[in-house]
């Protein structure tokens, strides 16, 4: 008999779970919001059998966003509810994992860009430790973007992956960009 893992991203179709609180910043999201979403999602996904899930890109709204410093603490806040729904996965064999949103440019030739990205892969990297989530809990990349010559992207990445703090590094994977 074969064996076949199967999972999928984010967006659960036809069972009415929502993968993350999606509200502006405005109405004040909340990580915890996200996590009690995230709840139904794992309980769901257990019923079914399916043992791989890849959490949205925007579990923690706005947690890295520059200008809205009142989202900066959402992982500090929401670390217990974290480890628990962690816990959860793990005691149902789900394997998690995250991709970023498509602003994490890691062969950006621009600065801001890049600074920006190893914000946001910290912040990934902290959440899927936060959760207790082991080195199977990856980050998936891509190289970024389709700036001037693509050999000089593929070295800006590799550059800034080398960069980039052993924590965060031990995660990632590459994606391909084709």
């Amino acid at each position: 008999m074969n064996s076949y893992h199967l999972g999928f991203p984010v967006k659960v179709l036809g069972a009415s779970l929502r993968s993350h609180d999606s509200r502006r910043w405005q109405n004040s999201p909340h990580l915890s919001v996200s996590l009690a979403y995230l709840r139904d999602i794992l309980t769901y996904l257990q019923r079914k059998q399916i043992r791989f899930y890849r959490l949205a890109g925007q579990l923690a709204p706005y947690v890295t966003h520059p200008t809205l410093a009142q989202f900066h603490d959402q992982l500090d806040e929401c670390a217990t509810e974290l480890a628990a729904v962690g816990d959860l996965a793990r005691a149902a064999g789900i394997r998690l994992t995250l991709h970023p949103g498509f602003y994490v440019q890691l062969g950006s030739p621009h600065a801001d860009a890049i600074a920006r990205a190893r914000v946001e892969l910290a912040t990934a990297a902290r959440l899927l430790e936060l959760m207790g989530v082991g080195d199977d809990g990856v980050i998936v990349v891509h190289v970024g973007g389709r700036f001037d010559d693509p050999q000089q992207t593929r070295t800006r990445f590799v550059h800034t992956v080398l960069a980039l703090p052993g924590s965060v590094r031990r995660r990632l994977v590459l994606e391909n960009d084709d």
